[in-house]
């Protein structure tokens, strides 16, 4: 499976072959792709399963949106784990649910972090409205590449050879 996603990423590099690494590149394609989905996931719960302005899931009541942007993250957050460890970042050495648990620490900041920073800029705009995609992009490009160094550095890591022979020691 992952060769054959490799195959099609790559099937669209040689333009961008100057200006960006194949590993970026990947990166940047399976990322774009799983904001892709959670959008047509978000679209899909907003108008074809949830059809009324509140949805009542038992134990708690929730606007249309936000039970729309749930099912979004239901679909998206997986999606992209799974195509980050098994296909983006493969060199990790460490454990999944280590990667699984750092991976869900990135999904809460961004989630917390582009809230704030998208109000901020909506505020800092508000008499300008034309302006507000231009913040959800510079929130959207700013989180996309704080989440890559994120996960290139912390979650999905590479041991280095000291960590190991300091452990050899002990």
């Amino acid at each position: 499976m992952r060769n054959a996603i490799l195959a099609i990423i790559d099937f669209f590099y040689p333009p961008f072959k100057k200006y960006i690494s194949p590993h970026n590149f990947r990166y940047l394609a399976t990322g774009g792709g799983t904001l892709l989905l959670g959008i047509l996931s978000y679209y899909f719960a907003y108008f074809f399963i949830f059809k009324t302005a509140e949805v009542n899931f038992g134990v708690i009541v929730l606007q249309r949106e936000t039970a729309s942007l749930l099912v979004d993250y239901l679909v998206a957050i997986p999606t992209s784990f799974l195509l980050n460890k098994y296909v983006i970042f493969t060199h990790s050495e460490l454990k999944g649910r280590v990667q699984l648990f750092r991976f869900l620490n990135l999904q809460f900041i961004n989630i917390l972090a582009t809230y704030v920073f998208l109000k901020f800029l909506l505020e800092l705009l508000r008499d300008y409205p034309a302006l507000s995609i231009l913040s959800r992009i510079l929130v959207s490009v700013s989180m996309a590449l704080f989440s890559y160094l994120y996960q290139h550095y912390f979650t999905f890591s590479v041991k280095k050879i000291g960590d190991k022979n300091e452990k050899k020691n002990q």
